[in-house]
């Protein structure tokens, strides 16, 4: 912990995060990075995604069940960290935590949202916006959860207008579209049926991120000029560079 203390006041202290260009940005599979949290935070991400296994009433971050480890726990990864940044009122682009439930969501939301209750005001106070990915309870059932977490949509789940407060960001596969290797200049076909999409998400009032998207230069700008919100990455310096000198 005083490693991660020292690590935080650093990056308060430079103002790695001040790069509201990158807000955009998405760390897809943060956890496998040498520094979770902290090395998208300091490239100044706005939107920083784990995946998590309930496990014996503990929430454990891993891609894979293999991975797991006891030491690698949502709360000493991710929780500690985001809630001393919101306290230091120094969050900077960073306005997203999406968690990706791996298990049940019977079994995994209730640990998280005990886990994040006693900061619910602080979550609240600095809108940082909480989504419940991966296995999530029925739409019907959103209204059931508190105000300060909100859950990921798709394309297939319409949404009534009573719960649109309740899903704020919808994600979808990117490979449901159509293929491309995104080194070359995306198909026209290809790209009308993005924009229609993108369009449709943005008609309905919610953001928009696709996953399992290429990781490359002229994906990022294709991505982008189609209005996709959220770029997402396993290469978060690269990303960052390039969204620094795209605008």
């Amino acid at each position: 912990m005083k490693k991660i203390a020292i690590l935080f006041l650093l990056l308060c202290s430079t103002g790695m995060w001040a790069q509201s260009v990158v807000s955009k940005a998405h760390a897809h599979n943060d956890y496998e990075h040498e520094k979770p949290f902290y090395e998208a935070f300091s490239l100044g991400f706005g939107s920083i995604e784990s995946d998590v296994y309930a496990v014996n009433g503990q929430l454990l971050v891993a891609h894979d069940v293999k991975d797991l480890k006891a030491s690698r726990t949502l709360q000493n990864l991710y929780l500690e960290p985001i809630i001393q940044v919101l306290k230091s009122g120094k969050a900077g682009n960073f306005h997203q935590f999406l968690i990706d439930c791996k298990t049940s969501s019977d079994s995994t939301l209730p640990l998280i949202i005990k886990a994040l209750e006693p900061h619910k005001d602080l979550i609240l106070k600095n809108k940082l916006r909480i989504v419940i990915s991966g296995n999530r309870p029925k739409v019907a059932d959103y209204v059931k959860y508190p105000n300060w977490i909100t859950f990921d949509g798709r394309s297939n789940e319409p949404v009534p207008s009573f719960l649109a407060s309740h899903v704020e960001l919808e994600s979808e596969a990117f490979y449901k579209f159509g293929v491309w290797s995104g080194n070359v200049p995306m198909a026209p076909a290809l790209r009308e049926k993005l924009q229609a999409y993108v369009d449709r998400v943005h008609a309905a009032g919610r953001k928009l991120r696709l996953w399992a998207t290429p990781d490359t230069m002229i994906a990022y700008q294709t991505l982008l000029d189609l209005g996709v919100d959220y770029i997402g990455t396993d290469h978060l310096a690269d990303l960052a560079g390039y969204l620094k000198v795209s605008r």
